[in-house]
């Protein structure tokens, strides 16, 4: 037979109240909120995941929208490993790296493209400075939720047995229970209240084994909860007194902030008392709604929002040093890129320089044998060709260190194989700009975001001083209360609307002691004469970065020119000192010399060229029109408007 709270009364089902009179319906507000917490226990870690990474992503891709350089490079996501059966194997060995000859065959060719997207998906620096972004965005999401309705369900269930002798029995033994109302269930119930709430109807019973007392105290409100004391139902078998209790206790409701700065409250709370030991109980519920509203004192909008506020404009100002950071990093990468094949052909020159020492020697030791040469100018070379081997060794050395080096910033496995495409100094030339300094230096101050940055900090500057000389108020709130409890007599969860109350008042703090507020006020004044400095700074470090780039890039072009100059003399230079040592008119000293000079100006030669690049990049960066592929590569576009 199916209980009296699931059986259908003939034309319908039964009334909601009766069903709540029933035993299983007065366990039904706290079943409701035990139910929505099994439910709520079910949502897995992951489904939370899901839901945070969602909201994160959402917040930051509609920032992101308002900053150029970063579009669709804000995942965080472990990419997968490089696959490095892409690339090209280079299929010869060069002869210049002496015992490790034989190292380059089968390597994997990564080209300047490859290196650059390899590091904007692997490196781990770069992949740290998004998950910093990620994490204060997911702290905005935090900030973000103050504003909406904060939600909260509590229920908790608990039986007593206490047992006594008879010379331990006390008259009345007293059980709290925090809603306003509640019922007489034994012989006396006396219902009061003050005010302007509504009081009807009493109820009495009795029972030969029970005795229970009930007193009503005024009612409820969201601030503070009224008591309600009811008698212990005692029981006594052969001198021994059993009072059992049972008691439930539930609350739902929410609060939220509102953008003024008043904050809502509602609060449903029901609490049930119930003697196993009898059939009587006693259960109230109470509905309080509260409103506070600041006047003065933290009212408005602008004291309200200031967290908020200023939280959104830090994920702005991230967000603008992530695409500056974009372009630092880029530039670096091709920076050591080039340094490695610098380094490269740093070894190739000082490897001829060594062979061409060892031909020379070998010559000499001939004629010295057939007395044609002295041990002075035979001991001079041998002196060279050590000297020459030792630079060539060292070089070698230091290269497989750089390119060691850049497999760990490119994270690759350690022990793969790579050799850098030595094509791509080929493709280096020298290039103008296509405006000159001073065009430069305002394009710098109108683009770059960190510029945009100072001046958005004096506007949070300002703003922070305002919100001091609210705080330096009086304090004055308005407090509004509505409270609805259940009527006399009823021993489940209901309301009746006609047992209301409705309080409002106000609450005044005078400003008798403001020396934290005063100082906070000072603070701001000298932060916002601070930050004004802090720009003027910026934009004269702005104009310094670009003049210092301009210097640069015309050293780098000048000494490439100088360097070409200094191959060709160079190279005739040996030349002769080869042909006076055919005819003996030549010093050793000088054919040392020649051939020294000659590398140097070739290595001169290959670093003012990469010089040149980098320093024209560097350009770019801080002029803040070097845009960033999500793939690592910089526009097209600007490559074009700087051959102009």
């Amino acid at each position: 037979m199916r209980p009296a709270s699931c059986r259908r009364r003939r034309g319908g089902l039964a009334p909601a109240a009766d069903l709540l009179a029933a035993p299983a319906g007065r366990w039904c507000f706290s079943a409701a909120i035990f139910g929505l917490s099994l439910l709520l226990s079910g949502c897995t870690p992951g489904i939370y995941h899901t839901f945070a990474d969602r909201e994160t992503r959402i917040l930051l891709g509609s920032k992101a929208a308002r900053v150029p350089n970063i579009e669709g490079d804000l995942s965080i996501e472990t990419p997968a490993p490089a696959n490095l059966e892409q690339l090209k194997r280079r299929m010869y060995d060069v002869e210049f790296f002496g015992k490790h000859n034989g190292a380059e065959k089968g390597a994997r060719i990564v080209t300047l493209d490859d290196s650059l997207e390899l590091a904007i998906h692997l490196n781990r620096e770069y992949r740290d400075r998004k998950e910093q972004l990620y994490l204060q965005a997911l702290d905005l999401t935090l900030i973000r939720h103050e504003f909406t309705p904060i939600l909260h369900a509590t229920s908790e269930v608990a039986v007593q047995s206490d047992t006594r002798t008879g010379a331990e029995i006390l008259p009345v033994k007293a059980v709290k229970t925090p809603p306003p109302e509640a019922t007489k269930a034994a012989t006396d119930t006396t219902a009061s209240s003050t005010g302007s709430d509504a009081t009807t109807g009493s109820d009495t019973a009795s029972s030969s084994s029970t005795t229970t007392t009930a007193t009503v105290s005024k009612p409820f409100t969201a601030t503070k909860k009224a008591t309600t004391e009811v008698a212990a139902v005692q029981k006594t078998i052969n001198g021994i007194v059993v009072t059992n209790t049972q008691t439930r206790t539930s609350s739902l409701g929410f609060t939220m902030l509102q953008r003024t700065g008043a904050r809502l409250a509602v609060d449903f709370t029901e609490d049930f008392l119930g003697f196993i030991t009898g059939t009587r109980n006693v259960s109230n519920s109470a509905l309080a709604v509260t409103l506070t509203q600041p006047i003065l004192r933290g009212g408005g909008y602008k004291a309200t929002m200031e967290n908020l506020t200023q939280a959104e404009r830090e994920m702005l100002y991230s967000l603008r040093d992530f695409s500056n950071y974009r372009r630092e990093f880029i530039v670096g990468i091709v920076e050591r890129y080039y340094n490695i094949l610098q380094a490269r052909a740093e070894v190739r020159n000082n490897w001829v320089s060594y062979q061409g020492f060892q031909k020379v020697v070998e010559s000499e030791e001939a004629l010295s044998n057939e007395g044609r040469r002295t041990l002075t100018q035979l001991g001079l070379l041998r002196q060279a060709l050590l000297n020459a081997e030792a630079v060539w060794v060292r070089s070698a050395l230091d290269y497989e260190a750089q390119v060691d080096q850049f497999k760990i910033e490119l994270n690759l496995p350690f022990n793969e194989r790579i050799v850098l495409d030595e094509g791509e100094l080929d493709k280096l030339k020298i290039e103008n700009v296509g405006l000159d300094r001073e065009q430069a230096v305002k394009v710098a101050l109108t683009s770059r975001p960190d510029i945009q940055t100072t001046g958005d900090r004096i506007e949070d500057a300002e703003r922070k001083i305002e919100v001091a000389k609210v705080n330096l108020l009086p304090g004055l709130d308005m407090n509004v209360t509505w409270d609805v409890v259940n009527p006399p007599g009823v021993n489940r969860p209901q309301l009746d609307f006609r047992r209301r109350r409705l309080t409002s008042g106000l609450a005044v703090d005078l400003p008798l002691d403001r020396k934290q507020e005063r100082n906070e006020y000072q603070a701001a004044l000298v932060t916002l004469d601070r930050t004004k400095r802090e720009q003027s700074l910026a934009v004269d470090n702005v104009s310094l970065q670009i003049h210092n780039d301009w210097r640069a890039l015309e050293l780098a072009k000048r000494t490439f020119e100088i360097a070409v100059q200094g191959v060709k003399l160079a190279e005739r230079r040996l030349e002769e000192q080869k042909l006076l040592f055919e005819i003996n008119k030549g010093e050793a000293r000088d054919l040392v010399e020649a051939q020294t000079d000659l590398v140097q100006s070739l290595n001169a030669q290959s670093s003012a060229m990469i010089a040149h690049t980098l320093a024209r990049l560097r350009l770019w960066r801080d002029m803040g029109i070097l845009f960033i592929s999500k793939d690592g590569h910089w526009e097209k576009k600007l490559m074009e408007e700087g051959r102009e």
